[in-house]
């Protein structure tokens, strides 16, 4: 009776550390375009939609060189970085790309087009804003309404823009603004979102970041939707080392409740009873015999063959054999 309380103590024991609720830290960011911003400017919203499509997020603190981006597989994320990219993270992103991996830049006054120029891709970002005849409210709220791409076209029958720029030197795109837009008084389709193959991987170019933000992200959802379905990688890679006066801040703490499945409690429950059961027969002891056996072989026998060899010592010197067995014993031999 005693032996069965124990056993009952110990499976509650167990069964409570499992389903134990976590209490873990939640951090936020007030900057701008940040995976941790869930203010209109932050792009929270956009990462959480990755999360939720099974995408696994990794956002990356320091330089691309200290994370080693080359050796890494999924797709990278550039959202309007406003610190330069020293050469040898160029250099991070031009090997990484080339392994197969996917390079997503949605910028449009930033630092991205420093990538493009690096890889020596036949496109660039503007410097000029785009301006259309074609807008939401108010003439900074551009809106695109052609698609090429069925993927990011599917359910989409607009996209609305806060103030973009647009893709200049390629004319092949996947998503347009007007036949009517202007860049810098020079009037044609421009493309705002472009695909260029590099190596073995590819680059999409979004000149347009608020596309992300969570002030945009309702009007942009199904789009949203498409574009994750349209990268499609297990893991993406969030750059935050790159936004000036990047601060991450605790906001309080989440309770994780964790619910056992049935099926998996009652495996635990048959383990935990079949190792209990041999425990009583007397049975785990000659299943691990084996294990015990495996050990002297590697530890014991070399205890023996040195007692061996200073016997062997002793007697070919005429040295007192148990003096030298002592000594060894002292030693720790």
């Amino acid at each position: 009776m005693r032996k069965f309380v124990v056993y009952a103590v110990v499976i509650v024991l167990m069964m409570t550390l499992i389903t134990m609720p976590l209490t873990v830290p939640l951090f936020k960011s007030s900057t701008p375009y940040s995976m941790f911003n869930t203010g209109w400017d932050g792009t929270a919203r956009f990462a959480m939609l990755l999360h939720s499509k099974g995408i696994n997020l990794m956002p990356l603190f320091q330089s691309f060189d200290m994370e080693n981006l080359k050796d890494r597989n999924g797709v990278l994320i550039i959202i309007a970085p406003d610190i330069s990219y020293t050469s040898a993270e160029l250099a991070q992103i031009r090997d990484f790309v080339k392994r197969g991996n996917t390079l997503l830049i949605a910028d449009d006054f930033g630092y991205g087009d420093d990538i493009l120029n690096a890889l020596n891709l036949p496109v660039r970002i503007s410097k000029y804003p785009l301006r259309d005849f074609f807008y939401e409210k108010d003439d900074r709220l551009i809106v695109a309404v052609r698609i090429s791409d069925p993927v990011l076209g599917r359910n989409v029958s607009r996209i609305i823009m806060n103030e973009p720029s647009a893709i200049i030197v390629s004319r092949k795109g996947e998503v347009y603004a007007s036949k009517v837009a202007m860049v810098n008084f020079h009037m044609r389709e421009f493309p705002i979102l472009a695909e260029v193959p590099y190596g073995d991987g590819k680059v999409i170019v979004l000149s347009d970041p608020d596309i992300l933000t969570n002030q945009l992200f309702t009007e942009n959802r199904q789009f949203l939707e498409n574009l994750v379905s349209y990268i499609g990688a297990g893991t993406a890679y969030m750059d935050e080392a790159h936004h000036r006066d990047f601060n991450l801040y605790s906001a309080g703490t989440v309770t994780i409740t964790r619910i056992l499945p049935v099926d998996r409690a009652r495996k635990i429950l048959v383990i935990t009873g079949i190792i209990i059961l041999l425990l009583e027969l007397g049975a785990l002891g000659y299943l691990l015999k084996p294990v015990s056996l495996l050990l002297d072989r590697f530890f014991g026998e070399k205890k023996e063959d040195l007692i061996t060899l200073a016997v062997q010592i002793s007697k070919r010197n005429g040295w007192d054999e148990r003096e030298v067995l002592a000594m060894i014993e002292r030693m720790g031999g």
